[in-house]
């Protein structure tokens, strides 16, 4: 499992390497509209306030590899910086067969370091809140990730892309929570395929 997560970032990263010579596609106002759907995988659970549940890795979190789906929308700030807002679902399974449920709402920035007009490499950050639910619980927590995502634009308005990444949650609980042990950032690698329609 390591070992796949790891190729899977190298891969990334080459997708980055063809054109670092920046040249600006994009204007002030230029819109991008993006559908994604793909796989997560479980990275870590940490229990920050009960030191015997630690921090759990890959398979330790008890936690299936699970699905990922999102709308995006954003315009040009400027020629290099995007900024909308995203809405997204996400499920995994528990050992037990119980079903981990997250939705995130979230703003989108992207900064689109190179963008040749057939090939972009947009690198974002997404910060809101998301609706989480596990068994008979209900939350409503932090939401944040950072993503990379290449994409080949096969005409001059559709594009297909890969994204990675990390998303994280926060369960914070007060003192007098009967959940207060349960307190725990919770963080999954997405890959998703991404398909883009600007103008």
């Amino acid at each position: 499992m390591k070992r796949f997560v790891l190729a899977i970032l190298v891969v990334l990263l080459l997708c980055a390497v063809p054109v670092f010579a920046r040249d600006s596609y994009y204007l002030t106002g230029d819109t991008i509209f993006s559908i994604r759907a793909g796989i997560n995988f479980p990275t870590f659970l940490a229990f920050f306030r009960d030191p015997q549940m630690g921090t759990r890795f890959f398979e330790d979190t008890h936690l299936s590899i699970g699905g990922d789906a999102s709308l995006a929308y954003q315009g040009f700030l400027n020629e290099s910086f995007a900024l909308g807002g995203q809405i997204q679902y996400v499920f995994n399974y528990s050992v037990g067969g119980k079903i981990l449920t997250t939705v995130p709402l979230t703003a989108k920035l992207t900064y689109m370091p190179v963008q040749t007009g057939s090939f972009d490499l947009g690198i974002s950050l997404n910060l809101g809140g998301a609706f989480i639910r596990y068994n008979e619980g209900k939350d409503f927590v932090p939401f944040a990730s950072a993503t990379i995502t290449p994409s080949y634009y096969f005409s001059d308005n559709w594009g297909l892309g890969v994204e990675s990444g990390l998303m994280v949650t926060l369960e914070n609980y007060g003192k007098n929570n009967e959940k207060h042990n349960q307190s725990a950032f919770a963080a999954f690698m997405p890959v998703t395929l991404v398909l883009s329609y600007r103008h």
